[in-house]
């Protein structure tokens, strides 16, 4: 008898369970999480640094644009869920929209010191890479295709392990200055994070299998033609 189809709700669960699962287990890999566009990227980052922090664990969460940060941040700061206490590191030039001037339990500095003692710190990768702090257990890098390979080097020293979450359909990083010397090599800097990161360690990868911002009749053309080893 044919098995009839899991639900969609059911099928994005049982993944987000998974890595979930994996993150608070005893894994000692890298774990990558495959998105397509809608799939609930920032909502896993959510719940991820949650799940850490209702273990006993700090993490930090490392996104590529203080307008991504700044997202996160507020998510995190959800007044209907558990409270936490948040970190947000920031360079000299940022100033902070309402939304997240107006959140309780949130420290803005541009000093680690001052928000060490905090459940999540979260910051820009070029805020990091200037940071010289303690090493922490989990780092959480969203919009991992979006980080060169160069600046998730600069920031390798913070961390034990890593929850990479991306959409592997993303343009790879680009530079407008030449860089044939680096072409074919394990290291170049214009490979994205998740890409040398696997070049160079033994990851575990997980997929988002629903997208809900695609209908029906788009989301099997676009997963043929862009997401070929990813379909969802």
């Amino acid at each position: 008898m044919t098995q009839p189809p899991i639900p969609p709700v059911e099928l994005a669960g049982q993944a987000v369970n998974a890595v979930l699962t994996a993150l608070t287990g005893t894994t000692t890999r890298p774990l990558v999480v495959d998105s397509p566009p809608g799939a609930g990227k920032s909502t896993l980052v959510v719940r991820a640094a949650r799940a850490l922090a209702d273990a006993g664990e700090q993490c930090i969460i490392i996104a590529q644009t203080n307008h991504q940060v700044d997202d996160l941040l507020v998510s995190l700061a959800d007044p209907e869920a558990p409270r936490l206490r948040l970190g947000r590191l920031a360079g000299h030039n940022y100033e902070a929209p309402e939304e997240v001037l107006a959140l309780t339990d949130t420290i803005i500095s541009k000093d680690i010191k001052d928000v060490l003692a905090c459940d999540v710190i979260i910051a820009t990768a070029m805020k990091w890479a200037y940071v010289d702090g303690p090493r922490w257990k989990w780092a959480i890098i969203d919009e991992a295709y979006q980080m060169r390979s160069d600046a998730l080097l600069l920031i390798a020293k913070l961390f034990d392990r890593a929850l990479l979450v991306g959409d592997p359909g993303q343009l790879d990083p680009f530079s407008i200055v030449s860089t044939p010397r680096w072409t074919g090599l394990p290291h170049d800097p214009l490979n994205n994070a998740v890409t040398v990161l696997t070049n160079h360690n033994d990851t575990s990868t997980h997929t988002l299998p629903v997208s809900w911002r695609l209908p029906a009749s788009a989301a099997s053309i676009v997963s043929r033609a862009f997401y070929p080893f990813t379909p969802f």
